[in-house]
């Protein structure tokens, strides 16, 4: 990975779009077109979002037809672009393979020839300006990446608020891994710098973000869709974050990974939008997710916890992910040790069902 450009590590463009008439060559020529970032046989990581196996109707996932067309860009110039991420739960070959056929990638890979990554090995990779941690495992896929461009989501988050381009690099560190840090650092504050941490060592060189169709309430996996129809094109994730918050009518500092980024000085002085700004595609009737209250109200609200419904299945996934083992299969239903849970959301957030709810206990 490359250092950014510091003429244009503050701009973001912004540019509205559908999915059928996705125009990147448009979006990216303020920052240099695509060429800039690739060099003819490098190995281009797309790094995409795929918390889970899930439709790219649910947007959950990164659309389909907005990496298809930056696949295809980066082979126009030349370069090698392969497909990744670490999905939620067990980092596994089977894992992978179910992740990516539901989101629609197994057959663009056969479309266009590229290759979805299977390698599940990491390394641990020191971080030499970490607050949190001093090193971590990194998967391997990201490690031999030449250039990385992620394709991230804008999505609700009920633990950390939104999901944007700052957090898109946790997909970085290895299946169960993601749970432990959860354990680790529970406060907000402390696993938002864990965060920053994580991306000090794995920066991409290119975001472009998928706001064709985002998600808003109760994200990251069991919120609704809303179409936003806007593209965003950036290098600095803090700068694209910022810009996202502005255009829906969010306090950025209430997002806390941006507020530990504002106070260990990355954010920009100011953002630079030689295309559409954040005002020309304003939606202010945005949905944060309930854990969100005190952002409109400025009133603290009573914790929430999960509460598992009858919709649960037991398939297993929130006991596997849960870092408290706070969870257990009985009979029919999921049960929940609220004497051990530390309300990361976890389970709420992998439950493929949508079984999981918050709520404030009785």
């Amino acid at each position: 990975m490359n250092k950014q450009n510091s003429k244009t590590n503050n701009v973001v463009c912004i540019n509205k779009s559908t999915y059928q008439t996705i125009d990147l060559d448009s979006l990216l020529s303020p920052l240099g077109h695509l060429k800039k970032y690739i060099k003819k046989g490098q190995k281009i990581l797309l790094k995409v979002n795929l918390l889970n196996a899930s439709e790219p109707s649910k947007a959950v996932v990164t659309n389909p037809l907005l990496v298809k067309k930056t696949a295809e860009a980066i082979l126009k110039e030349g370069g090698i672009p392969y497909i990744g991420d670490s999905p939620s739960g067990q980092f596994t070959k089977r894992r992978l393979k179910k992740v990516y056929e539901k989101a629609g990638l197994t057959e663009l890979s056969r479309e266009l020839g590229i290759e979805l990554n299977y390698d599940t090995t990491s390394k641990k990779v020191p971080i030499p300006q970490g607050k949190r941690l001093k090193k971590t495992p990194i998967c391997n896929f990201i490690l031999q990446a030449e250039k990385i461009i992620a394709i991230p989501k804008i999505k609700t988050h009920s633990y950390m608020i939104m999901t944007l381009a700052t957090k898109v690099m946790y997909g970085a560190v290895p299946g169960l891994t993601k749970a432990k840090y959860h354990s680790l650092y529970i406060r907000r504050t402390s696993f938002s710098d864990m965060l920053l941490d994580i991306l000090s060592i794995a920066k991409p060189d290119l975001i472009i973000m998928d706001g064709i169709t985002a998600m808003q309430g109760q994200g990251p996996s069991s919120g609704t869709p809303i179409n936003l129809g806007v593209l965003l094109a950036a290098e600095d994730p803090v700068s694209m974050d910022i810009a996202i918050c502005r255009m829906l009518n969010i306090e950025p500092v209430g997002i806390p990974v941006l507020k530990r980024a504002k106070l260990r000085g990355l954010w920009p002085k100011d953002i630079i939008y030689p295309q559409l700004t954040p005002e020309d595609v304003k939606y202010p009737d945005f949905i944060l997710p309930s854990t969100a209250d005190y952002l409109l109200t400025g009133k603290k609200t009573p914790q929430q916890s999960p509460i598992v419904t009858t919709k649960c299945n037991i398939c297993g996934y929130c006991e596997e992910i849960c870092p408290k083992n706070a969870i257990t299969i009985v009979t029919k239903i999921a049960q929940i040790n609220y004497t051990k849970c530390i309300k990361c959301y976890c389970c709420h957030e992998v439950c493929p069902e949508e079984a999981i709810e918050l709520g404030v206990l009785n």
